[in-house]
């Protein structure tokens, strides 16, 4: 039979093990997260940089539909304030729709209450 102390060493021992092993696992998840994030972000900025380049071209067009008495800074304030407006609006709408859910780390939070309920099994009553 163990004696407490032993008891003890060993219930540390473990419990140190369990926090090393939840570590790694977080660590896991974090890095795979991170990696899937950062290929969606190239090819977001890579089209961020063609709807930058149309909307420029989008705006030109538009000034030249304008009146030819209308004055022609007049013309590229407007466009500027209307593409200025709608990137707001987008902008507002893409930090709206950001998901918090996707900086989890759902199988280290599962496996922190399975640990937790171990250990609640595990204690003297």
């Amino acid at each position: 039979m163990s004696s407490i102390p032993e008891l003890t060493k060993e219930m540390v021992q473990h419990l140190g093990d369990m926090f090393r092993n939840e570590l790694k696992l977080a660590r896991t998840e974090a890095v795979q997260s991170a990696k899937s994030m950062g290929g969606s972000l190239v090819l977001i900025g890579v089209g961020v940089a063609f709807a930058v380049a149309a909307v420029t071209l989008i705006g030109f067009a538009l000034v030249e539909l304008l009146p030819a008495d209308f004055p022609r800074w007049a013309a590229f304030a407007l466009a500027g304030v209307a593409a200025g407006v709608a990137a707001m609006l987008f902008m507002n709408a893409g930090k709206s729709a950001i998901a918090p859910d996707s900086l989890t780390f759902p199988k280290t939070r599962e496996q922190v209450g399975r640990d937790i309920q171990t250990i609640k099994e595990h204690l003297p009553s």
